[in-house]
This record gives structure tokens, C-alpha cells and sequence, in this order.
């Protein structure tokens, strides 16, 4: 079995799982910014003129963080965009789970695309701007409403999943009893020393509804935390378009939140691919 630290590195060296890293650090240097008081807890016994230093060194190295997180995800707006697309023209008959899905790959693919567009103005090189500081802070913004809808239409796709799981497993119960009721041949009850044993299932049956059960719990839970990290990251661009009057603190408190169930799905899968 692989270790911790094998499993760090994996996870460590992986694209995504190295995103959410940069990300925890960004998240955790706003958290001290926002909060003095986790400041001074870091640094105690230091007057305010330095608190007042540390937050303003702290806020440059979010701005870079953000920085190497975009260079990270500079062409994945383009596997997004691929993904909604082939749903798209692939599924002939779509409902309203398909619809969704093709709305959320879409607008993450386009707001993917415009912090590509914008990522040059974000390195602050004044010989190297494309947009400006104030066309590309426009464009910022306007792609938060495609990140918000994304997301939104994210958590509605899981929900209905969720409860496609839900309906699913006692009517695919109901049906195998009544096909074994009905296979089952007929006792005759008028005998009195008749036993009426009730058949046990085999080892191999048994075995596989064990392992069915388990992946659909795997299935529901990984459908849960991505509908809770969904709904609390729609709070970062729901403040930045005005939809949810939070403060930055509890901003970047959800970015925190969510990049630890997020990341931890990354740390699952590293650890997954190590066992294989």
C-alpha cells in the first residue's frame, strides 16, 4: 500500500491536486487579511505597523497565487467547452438532466476562457497589457455571472442524479422479488408437514448486491459533496455580481471550505491511482 507521503507527492504533482493546493494557500492568506485578529494570532507581540506590512505582503502573494493557479488552468476552459459540446450534438434525446449539464460545462468552459483572455493584464506588466487594468477587471467580473450559472446549474444536475439513485434502488428491489415470487415454484399447503423454507441467497449473489450497495453509496456520497461544494462556492461570484451580500471574510472562509471537500476528492483519486 502506498503511504502518506507517497500519496502527497502524487497528489502534490498532480495538476488538479496542485491547484487546490495554491488555492488553500490563497484562501488562507485572505482569511488573515480579512480577519486581524487571525494576524495577530500568527504573529503575536508585534505593534499594528506590522500587522498593517504582514497584510499588505500577504495580499501580493494572493495576487500571485491567483496568478500560478491561471497558468494552471490556462486550456482547461477548452476540455470544458469540448465536454458540453459533444453532449450536445451526441445525445439525440435530451431531458432536462442533459440540458443542464450542456448550460454548466458551457458556462465553465466560457468563464474558463475569459480569465484566459485576461490573464496577461493579471500579471500587472504595464509594456505587456492587452485589455488595460479596467476593460480586463470588466471582463473579470462579467465572467463571474457564467461561473455563477455553472455552478448553479452543477447542483442541479447532482440533485437529480441524487434522486435517480434514490428511486432507483428499491424499485430495482421490488422487481427482483416479484420476479422471484414468481419463478418460485407453488408449495401446497395442505400438507401440514410441509416446511416452508425461504431460500437463501448464494455466496455470489450476496457478494454482488454487497458491492452494488457499496457503490451507490460511493455514488450518493460523492453526488452530496459536490452539491455542497457547489451551493457554498456560488457564494465567491454571487458577492462579486451582487447577488449574496456576504462579507470577504466569509468569502474567502467558503473558498477555504470548499477547496479542503474539494481537494480531498483530488487526494482520493492520487491515492486511487497509487493503489492501482
Amino acid at each position: 500500500m502506498a503511504g502518506t507521503y507517497e500519496q502527497f507527492v502524487a497528489f502534490g504533482t498532480d495538476l488538479v491536486g496542485l491547484e487546490r493546493l495554491l488555492r488553500l494557500f490563497q484562501s488562507a492568506c485572505s482569511l488573515l487579511i480579512a480577519y486581524p485578529l487571525l494576524l495577530a494570532a500568527v504573529w503575536p507581540n508585534s505593534p499594528e505597523v506590522i500587522h498593517a506590512a504582514k497584510a499588505t505582503g500577504l495580499a501580493a502573494v494572493r495576487t500571485q497565487l491567483n496568478v500560478t493557479r491561471r497558468f494552471i488552468r490556462l486550456f482547461r476552459f477548452m476540455d470544458t467547452l469540448k465536454a458540453g459540446w459533444v453532449m450536445y450534438v451526441g445525445v439525440e434525446e435530451k431531458n432536462l438532466e442533459t440540458w443542464l449539464s450542456i448550460i454548466s460545462k458551457t458556462s465553465l468552459g466560457l468563464f474558463g476562457m475569459t480569465e484566459t483572455m485576461t490573464l496577461v493584464d493579471l500579471m500587472g506588466i504595464d509594456s505587456l497589457q492587452v485589455f488595460g487594468p479596467i476593460r480586463s477587471k470588466e471582463i473579470d467580473a462579467q465572467a463571474q455571472y457564467f461561473w455563477f450559472v455553472g455552478l448553479a446549474a452543477s447542483v442541479l444536475v447532482s440533485i437529480i442524479k441524487l434522486n435517480g439513485i434514490d428511486a432507483s434502488v428499491p424499485s430495482e428491489d421490488a422487481t427482483k422479488t416479484n420476479i422471484a415470487e414468481k419463478d418460485a415454484p407453488k408449495k401446497d399447503t395442505s400438507d401440514k408437514d410441509a416446511k416452508k423454507e425461504t431460500p437463501e441467497k448464494s455466496a455470489p449473489e450476496t457478494e454482488k448486491e454487497k458491492q452494488r450497495q457499496q457503490e451507490v453509496s460511493a455514488k450518493k456520497k460523492l453526488l452530496v459533496r459536490g452539491i455542497v461544494s457547489d451551493t457554498i462556492d456560488m457564494l465567491l461570484p454571487g458577492s462579486a455580481i451582487g447577488l449574496v451580500n456576504i462579507t470577504p471574510g466569509q468569502v474567502s472562509t467558503a473558498m477555504f471550505f470548499t477547496t479542503l471537500t474539494t481537494g480531498w476528492a483530488a487526494w482520493e483519486r492520487t491515492g486511487a491511482k497509487l493503489q492501482q
